[in-house]
């Protein structure tokens, strides 16, 4: 069983089936930088590992 953090406020405002497909995206064992659908538009998702056993999945913005 993995730990799942999610970092950010635009976690808690997605919509139910954003969120569910993001969720298969985390359970599938993928990491790095992913484009999803955020109600109307799409953004992208870094999901990377933090130590053994947690993973970190927070909104990517390119510097």
């Amino acid at each position: 069983m993995v730990k799942v953090t999610y970092e950010g406020d635009d976690f808690k405002r997605m919509l139910r089936t954003d969120k569910l497909a993001l969720e298969r995206l985390v359970a599938s064992g993928k990491t790095g930088i992913h484009e999803i659908t955020y109600k109307d538009t799409k953004i992208k998702v870094e999901i990377k590992k933090k130590g053994i056993g947690e993973l970190v999945v927070k909104r990517f913005r390119a510097m």
